[in-house]
């Protein structure tokens, strides 16, 4: 099929190159081929021929935005109990306002998540959100971290608040309203993200689940230079994933910044790695860490 026509399937199934195969067996992704590389398209469709599958689902574009079907994603690995204690506080503190919901914004997939979403909505303030849908191990642990049995749940300010019920009963009284901070315009937001930390990347996912392979190999290209920064997912925000293209003139992501000014994306870091002129902006990095 065609990306540019299914958006929501290519969302869905997480399509960073062109074309792409994908593997789904009993619901899941569990193999997929990007690129046209057709000893290993061969070699992974004779590796599931023997098992039955559900379908595997072709693309010839990745113009998939944030939004649509619950995203069954290829598992990354299990994380320990610090590594997904870690996880669920950067997740928590992400924005301001934080809502964990089953579906998205444009999909949700259950009513309570439907009836959050049209209160803050109404309410007319920004946040952004996670589909606990698309990763069973968030969905299972933040239970726990927020000793809380159901979703949605919200959060702000990096603090947990409840959920619908909780949250109606606090606009209805204003409380909630009032914990909300002041909203900030798009480009004062952007330029401060840009220079949240001295090397800063605006990736599809995190540094420890990257949501597209291009973000997976800029996030593995840092790590071996052994590169202090920080990251923004872009796939929690569609204001600034769409905001920053026009604001520093770049289409695509990733996008890398040092001290508030754009270096370009991965083609380019990789460039600057192999000719040596990144290795003085690590320098950088690590005498200010």
């Amino acid at each position: 099929i065609e990306a540019e026509k299914f958006p929501d399937i290519s969302e869905e199934y997480e399509i960073a190159a062109v074309p792409s195969f994908v593997v789904v067996k009993e619901g899941k992704v569990v193999d997929r081929v990007e690129g046209a590389n057709a000893p290993e398209l061969s070699k992974t469709i004779a590796k599931y021929s023997k098992s039955p599958m559900s379908s595997s689902v072709p693309a010839q574009s990745s113009t998939a935005s944030n939004g649509g079907a619950a995203a069954p994603s290829v598992a990354p690995p299990t994380l320990s109990p610090e590594e997904m204690n870690a996880r669920l506080k950067e997740l928590t503190s992400s924005s301001s306002v934080m809502a964990f919901i089953k579906g998205t914004p444009t999909a949700p997939r259950c009513q309570f998540s439907r009836q959050l979403l049209e209160i803050l909505t109404a309410q007319n303030i920004r946040f952004s959100s996670f589909n606990i849908l698309a990763d069973d191990e968030v969905r299972q642990a933040m239970k726990s971290f927020s000793d809380w049995p159901t979703f949605p749940q919200v959060y702000v300010n990096s603090q947990f608040i409840g959920g619908l019920d909780v949250v109606k009963e606090m606009v209805e009284t204003g409380e909630f309203q009032a914990l909300v901070p002041a909203e900030k315009d798009l480009k004062t937001r952007m330029d401060e993200l840009i220079r949240k930390a001295p090397l800063m990347i605006f990736i599809k996912g995190t540094p420890e689940a990257p949501r597209c392979g291009f973000s997976k190999k800029l996030v593995a290209l840092l790590a071996d230079q052994g590169v202090t920064y920080d990251s923004f997912d872009i796939l929690e925000d569609d204001d600034v994933r769409q905001g920053l293209k026009s604001h520093v003139d770049w289409p695509t992501y990733p996008m890398v910044f040092f001290e508030g000014d754009l270096i370009g994306g991965l083609d380019l870091v990789t460039e600057m790695v192999e000719n040596g002129e990144f290795a003085q902006v690590v320098a950088k990095v690590k005498g200010s860490s």
